[in-house]
């Protein structure tokens, strides 16, 4: 639980406290309750009343996960908008692992330049984009990162020319 200075926060840096929480409770009350929908297929009485139950608990069960974490990720909605660069390059990176791995090439590991910055909830954002869209494409995985140092470890299965470009393509370095 994060303490702000100005009287006490309760739950996760930048969860916006008592008002987030509710507010994350009907998300995931709304999010539940479409899933069991889905599942079950059928508007009848009882599946809806235990449809609600099994939201309530599954927002509850939600909500104590979202209070063991020390920070909400919050990121920019740029960032969001450029998800669409990762899956444009899956299928070429796709024809690339194939090949590599029908002429059986070794990978070849990069330590990529990485500013970590202060943590909050916006920069702890950055960093999961950015290890996630970097690994999504076949050819690219984030091994880890060195945040004293500054640098990620990146694998590639064949090795390109801008690596650097490959691991960010959401550009978030």
């Amino acid at each position: 639980m994060a303490t702000g200075n100005a009287g006490q926060q309760r739950g996760p840096l930048g969860g916006g406290g008592l008002p987030g929480a509710l507010l994350a409770f009907a998300g995931w009350t709304v999010v539940c309750a479409a899933l069991w929908l889905a599942l079950v297929d059928t508007t009848h009485f009882q599946e809806l009343v235990a449809g609600a139950v099994v939201a309530l608990i599954g927002a509850a069960a939600a909500l104590v996960v979202r209070s063991q974490r020390r920070l909400v990720l919050r990121p920019r909605a740029r960032w969001l908008l450029a998800a669409w660069r990762p899956l444009a390059v899956f299928p070429r990176d796709l024809v690339l692992v194939l090949a590599a791995l029908v002429r059986r090439r070794q990978g070849r590991l990069y330590a990529i330049p990485f500013n970590p910055r202060e943590e909050d909830p916006r920069e702890a954002a950055r960093r999961v984009l950015m290890k996630s869209a970097g690994s999504f494409a076949p050819n690219t995985y984030v091994v880890g990162g060195d945040e004293e140092r500054g640098l990620l470890l990146v694998h590639q299965l064949a090795p390109r020319d801008d690596p650097v470009a490959d691991v960010d393509p959401l550009r978030l370095r």
